[in-house]
């Protein structure tokens, strides 16, 4: 992904906020890893390899504000907290399954690339695929190429 933000200046303006924040008695929106990803995302576009290294909270975090276009609301995360147990790969497809399934996702439509988890049941059409109207079968191959081949077909598809 190309990326017009050095991290470094990224991460210190991060700190000088946070810092600010602190001193008015007051917490951060996102964490600095949320913070991170979020300097480096193409408007309109997700990737899921660039979140999946996030932990489990932060995931969910990152999710809201690029899925959904919002911070993630107190309810919810009472409700998600519950599941921050779970191994990285399960909890990352329940919540990419549940925000793809709302009703306002379905307003959004946030395109999400390179996501190699199973969106769906044994009978049930991928969500991912279904929420983003491309042929399953292109969806696949697009995901069983390596990374220089995907980069150079979301270039030919204007994606990038």
């Amino acid at each position: 992904m190309k990326s017009y933000i050095d991290q470094e200046l990224a991460c210190a303006l991060y700190r000088l906020a946070e810092q600010r924040m602190q001193a008015a008695d007051r917490s951060m929106p996102c964490s600095e890893e949320v913070y991170l990803l979020l300097t480096t995302a193409t408007p309109g576009i997700v990737s899921y390899r660039d979140m999946q290294h996030l932990s489990n909270p932060d995931f969910l975090e990152a999710s809201y504000l690029l899925l959904l276009n919002r911070p993630l609301d107190e309810p919810a995360r009472q409700v998600w907290e519950q599941n921050y147990d779970l191994p990285k790969e399960a909890f990352h497809a329940a919540v990419l399954k549940t925000i793809i399934q709302s009703g306002e996702y379905q307003h959004i439509r946030t395109s999400v690339t390179e996501c190699p988890l199973q969106l769906c049941d044994e009978e049930q059409k991928n969500m991912l695929v279904a929420s983003q109207a491309l042929p399953e079968r292109l969806v696949r191959l697009y995901q069983s190429m390596p990374r220089p081949l995907q980069k150079l077909a979301k270039k030919i598809a204007g994606k990038e």
